[in-house]
């Protein structure tokens, strides 16, 4: 499915180019040709042909109802429950990539240079992503033979759209990596562990803006599931996408593509030490290693990448954002372990993984007992795979987000069914375990109910409702907030904020209690209201860019004739803002802005 997305974004994108009259050399339309060629016969191959169905399925005879329609149940499931955030507007992180992906739609240039740099979101080299997205806002953004407007306007919802469409495919392939390795897997079992994919917290919420995590998550599913079916040219276009969406991506390709090596290659190879199979080589090892051949390349002939050029090799002291590097952090080994391993229900899988490491008493008896040896391999490298990433997240001293864990989503179900599987004997405590997991795990996507996670770092209230905090300080209440979809009532209520306050023509002044435009993320990276709406948009026609003041900046000669104050509790005391601004002002009325039990007010103030 990615790739057929992959195709049909990428025949889009040339087709705008050539609507632009924008020339394209002859060497482009050769491999687009062959590009085409390619695809088509790896997609017969891979998925169309009886064949492929047929292995996909595995060993055992599936019936083909139980084969496609579970799958497009749940997929679909998933994408009903996200409609309506598809017109959710960008704060944080996700504005930010908002806003550099303007630079992506106002140019289409495939000259080197540009290439290489243009189509980075955030400093990331992620240009297979941002290219992607760039196309939907191309199409959406009124273009025509005469070119594009000189600025043109982002579509947010175009951008919410196409993640929609990764996500669902990442469901949809998530089901056949499980039918894959576990093919005497129990139709319930299935179901129910591709449910607590689709709607787990984390995944569900890194899909409700364009960040860079959320290609990655895409990516390494279907890279899984092409070695598991050995489709070579699919692992490769899956790492390419993994590399070119972020660092983390290609470290974490690159770590996949080692392990394959040494725990399938290796094993057929010897010892005893034999004559390699030339097409295994070519298979397994050349063609899964073209994307890191590219991506090594890329850093060495591009421009250096932001992210790259902080970080310095060891340091027990780094700063996490401006220095990132490795070291011993108790702060850091404390955020990698809880992120990975215990918010979000996470503990109830990591209390299997103990379980099963308590059974079988040291760690090298934790190697998969299945007597298919195959399989076996594969449950190896996703378990190496989880732990070297769940390591490197407590060494990397480095800013912490919640969705930087969401790739680890995939790889740690797959190990939650493997050690209840040796754990349990009897099915129907397998269902009943995975069958409250799932429940527990959808509940979290709009309440913060998980009692450990709570009771780790605490929870803090927007309204009546609590949020967990995900991480420590004044980000756990920005960024650290996209653990679930409650970090969506933050941008509902502004929404509501902006229709009263700016209602019948008027234009007061935002007064906020913090001085931390990040955390409060109000309007920021090109975010504008429309004169006539007063709906966010990124369309700089018909619109206005509120005027938005820290409380801290404004004296008896600076302060506005009419403003409102918002007072947002979870950061700041609005008693005390309060007091501070009746030294100038004078409090006509309040609102209640309210969405759900979460609400904000807003206090009236005039000279």
């Amino acid at each position: 499915m990615c790739l057929l997305l992959a195709a049909i974004f990428f025949d889009l994108a040339v087709g705008t180019v050539v609507m632009r009259g924008l020339p394209i050399p002859a060497g482009w339309w050769i491999g687009l040709a062959v590009g085409h060629i390619a695809l088509a016969a790896t997609w017969w191959r891979g998925f169309v042909s009886k064949d492929a169905r047929a292995e996909l399925r595995g060993s055992v005879t599936v019936p083909q109802r139980f084969y496609l329609l579970p799958p497009l149940l749940i997929t679909a499931a998933h994408v009903v429950a996200k409609l309506p955030y598809l017109d959710a507007v960008p704060h944080w992180s996700t504005g930010i990539y908002y806003a550099e992906l303007a630079r992506a739609v106002s140019t289409l240039d495939f000259s080197t240079h540009d290439l290489a740099t243009t189509y980075r979101l955030g400093g990331h080299p992620s240009h297979a992503y941002s290219m992607y997205l760039a196309v939907g806002q191309i199409l959406t953004a009124g273009w025509s033979h005469a070119g594009l407007p000189t600025t043109p306007a982002l579509k947010y919802v175009a951008a919410n759209v196409q993640d929609l469409l990764l996500a669902a495919a990442a469901v949809w392939c998530f089901w056949l990596l499980i039918v894959r390795l576990f093919p005497a897997l129990p139709r319930a079992h299935a179901i129910l562990l591709t449910l607590c994919f689709a709607f787990n917290p984390l995944v569900f919420a890194h899909g409700l803006g364009p960040n860079t995590d959320l290609p990655i998550t895409v990516g390494l599913i279907l890279a899984l599931l092409a070695f598991a079916v050995d489709r070579p040219v699919l692992v490769a276009f899956a790492g390419l996408w993994m590399c070119f969406s972020k660092e983390s991506g290609a470290l974490m390709y690159g770590e996949l593509w080692g392990l394959f090596v040494a725990l399938c290659v290796v094993q057929r190879v010897g010892p005893p030490w034999h004559k390699p199979d030339a097409s295994l080589l070519v298979r397994r090892v050349l063609v899964p290693l073209a994307p890191l051949v590219f991506y090594i390349a890329y850093l060495r002939f591009s421009s250096p990448l932001a992210w790259v050029q902080r970080t310095s090799g060891w340091n027990d002291e780094a700063n996490p954002v401006l220095t990132p590097a490795f070291g011993l952090s108790s702060a850091q080994f404390e955020t990698g372990l809880v992120s990975a391993l215990l918010h979000n229900w996470n503990w109830i899988p990591t209390l299997a993984f103990v379980a099963l490491l308590a059974k079988r008493q040291i760690w090298p008896r934790i190697a998969p007992r299945l007597t298919d040896e195959r399989t076996a391999s594969f449950v190896r490298v996703i378990a190496w795979l989880f732990a070297l990433n769940v390591a490197f997240a407590c060494l990397y001293i480095k800013d912490n987000h919640a969705r930087y864990y969401a790739p680890l989503i995939p790889l740690m179900l797959v190990l939650f069914y493997y050690a209840l599987a040796d754990l349990a004997a009897s099915v129907r405590a397998r269902t009943a375990v995975l069958g409250v997991f799932f429940a527990a795990s959808l509940v979290q996507i709009w309440g913060s109910i998980d009692p450990v996670g709570n009771a780790i770092w605490g929870t803090f209230a927007i309204g009546d409702r609590k949020v967990m905090f995900i991480q420590r300080g004044l980000q756990g209440q920005a960024d650290g907030m996209i653990f679930n979809a409650q970090h969506q009532a933050v941008s509902r209520l502004y929404t509501k904020l902006n229709k009263v306050v700016f209602s019948n023509g008027q234009r007061p002044t935002l007064i906020f209690g913090i001085d931390h435009p990040w955390v409060v993320n109000y309007a920021l990276w090109g975010l504008r209201l429309d004169e006539h709406t007063n709906e966010y948009t990124y369309d700089w026609r018909s619109s206005f860019v509120p005027d938005t003041r820290a409380v801290g900046r404004i004296d008896a000669t600076t302060a506005p004739a009419h403003a409102v104050y918002v007072a947002l509790p979870w950061l700041e005391n609005p008693t005390i803002t309060l007091q501070k601004l009746q030294q100038f002002y004078r409090v006509n009325g309040r609102k209640v802005i309210a969405d759900g039990g979460y609400f904000i007010t807003a206090y009236d103030l005039a000279r």
